[in-house]
């Protein structure tokens, strides 16, 4: 994908400031703008901090997100890294791919700053090459094993596999993982086929489907909106009627639109994702309250910043602390940690990403459901 120069004039503070008293400061220079806006985090974390500080805030101190937007492009999103170091960040939240979150950390690290990224699942980010980061979700290991055992658990024997290098490992590797589960669970990958993002004729790739011998029960694709919505729409048109499966980057109300019309042509859809978004869910509560506040948290993605702004404020109260080093030693050591989209994390033995439940959303007549939502044991090793 090429990278987005698409920067606002000047930072945003979007919760609002305390006037005579330190305030913790949040740096968000993230996608506010372009294809991966949708998947981030500012609103969630604006929304929280004002609820937190319509509250007193933490031990008397307001939180303050600083957020402007860096496109798609590392360099911009570098750049504002720096500029929120300076005006005194405590904590950093980027653009969630591994070749922008790895030079932001590095950069971070002098200060004594980490990043949390809420919502970045690429297993790049735990492999020692930084060590001031967070995610607060699981790596797509595990997304990719909790979607593989549901569909084994429906038959699921043969699947076609979408690849794609522009998303890093999210979109190459995670297919694989979940065909690694696949065969280990007794069935067969028929094939691997590439694909771009920005697909809008699948043409070709369904036209090799359909010239597998065997039928086909699952197509797996890690990818983002609208492409997975036309990929739904041209299998079904192509009389392909297997299991479309996916990742968290279904989790888009996008993907519930396209039912609007036809509620079945998500009856054999569904995706293992980073927290639970059905109607009851905590999720979907808390979008409802920022509504009432007049915040747009448009979706899951989004959401996940009130787990930013959440374990910082934990943190700072829990240490009595607003020294970024303290919090996040603090972050790393706890037991359990408070979030919005879950009840509680924790890094102790992971250190870099949480410990938490993967749920399996599908849908029951255009509307989501929980299928699953457990820790498999059965994840793949070797990432």
């Amino acid at each position: 994908m090429k990278p987005l120069y698409l920067t606002l004039a000047g930072t945003l503070a979007l919760a609002a400031p305390a006037l005579a008293q330190e305030t913790i400061k949040i740096g968000l220079g993230v996608p506010m703008t372009g294809d991966y806006a949708p998947y981030a985090e500012w609103q969630g974390a604006r929304c929280m901090a004002e609820m937190i500080n319509a509250n007193g805030g933490v031990d008397g101190k307001e939180i303050e997100v600083l957020v402007q937007d860096s496109g798609a492009d590392t360099q911009t999103a570098i750049s504002l890294a720096q500029k929120f170091l300076d005006e005194g960040a405590v904590m950093l939240g980027t653009i969630p791919f591994s070749d922008t979150m790895i030079p932001v950390a590095q950069v971070a690290q002098s200060y004594g700053v980490s990043i949390f990224q809420p919502q970045s699942t690429q297993v790049e980010m735990h492999a020692g090459i930084v060590e001031n980061f967070f995610t607060g979700v699981s790596p797509d290991p595990f997304t990719a094993t909790a979607a593989a055992n549901y569909a084994l658990d429906q038959g699921v024997k043969n699947v076609v596999l979408l690849t794609s290098d522009e998303g890093g490992s999210w979109s190459a590797k995670t297919p694989l993982w979940f065909g690694e589960v696949i065969e280990a669970g007794g069935g067969k990958v028929l094939t691997k086929l590439n694909f771009s993002f920005g697909t809008t004729d699948w043409s070709p790739q369904i036209a090799e489907m359909r010239a597998l011998d065997e039928d086909i029960d699952a197509v797996y694709i890690s990818s983002i909106m609208p492409d997975v919505g036309v990929l739904v729409r041209q299998l079904r048109s192509a009389g392909i009627d297997a299991w479309v499966v996916g990742s968290d980057g279904f989790d888009d109300p996008s993907l519930d639109a396209i039912a609007t019309d036809d509620a079945t042509l998500l009856n054999k859809v569904f995706f293992a994702t980073l927290a639970p978004s059905q109607a009851d869910s905590a999720v979907v509560q808390f979008i409802g309250d920022c509504k009432e506040m007049g915040i747009d948290v448009p979706g899951l993605f989004p959401a996940t910043g009130a787990d930013t702004v959440k374990a910082v404020a934990w943190a700072v109260e829990e240490s009595g602390s607003t020294d970024p080093a303290t919090i996040a030693e603090t972050i790393r050591n706890a037991d359990s940690i408070p979030v919005l989209t879950i009840d509680s994390i924790s890094f102790k033995d992971t250190r870099t990403y949480a410990q938490r439940t993967i749920p399996v959303i599908g849908y029951d007549n255009g509307e989501r459901v929980l299928l699953t939502n457990e820790i498999p044991a059965n994840t793949p090793t070797n990432w």
